[in-house]
């Protein structure tokens, strides 16, 4: 992915943190569609890169969309072979289905984020991902 689509996601991303924090709605989802628009016109691009679909679906209000661009995420972290955005994805995945009581599958998605996890260095994932197995369980 080029350093100017990944700089364009992160700024997208805090400017939908903000409009968030600040009970903006209009201004989230005008931002949430360029997102989503960024994400479409670079989809099956050598453009694409799993940190777009992740981030749509860390800002996706319903379950289903958020689901859905996971999903997507996870297809082309699968391609790059990259544990650490398939550790993450899978996590909010996890999250996800425990929110619609979809148990089987957030465990199966649980369970893939701790493996994929454990070849990473990322401590505070691997914490995070303990955290929801034991309050889950």
């Amino acid at each position: 992915m080029s350093k100017a689509i990944f700089e364009q996601v992160e700024k997208l991303a805090h400017e939908l943190m903000a409009a968030a924090e600040a009970d903006n709605e209009e201004q989230f989802y005008a931002l949430y569609d360029q997102l989503k628009q960024l994400c479409k016109e670079h989809q099956g691009s050598k453009k694409d890169h799993p940190v777009l679909w992740e981030t749509l679906g860390d800002f996706s209000e319903e379950n289903d969309d958020a689901i859905g661009a996971y999903n997507q995420a996870y297809q082309l972290a699968e391609q790059m072979k990259d544990n650490e955005y398939k550790a993450s994805i899978q996590f909010s995945l996890a999250q996800r289905y425990f929110e619609e009581g979809r148990k089987t599958e957030a465990g199966d998605a649980l369970e893939k984020a701790a493996k994929f996890a454990s070849f990473t260095e990322d401590d505070e994932l691997q914490e995070e991902i303990q955290l929801l197995a034991e309050s889950s369980s």
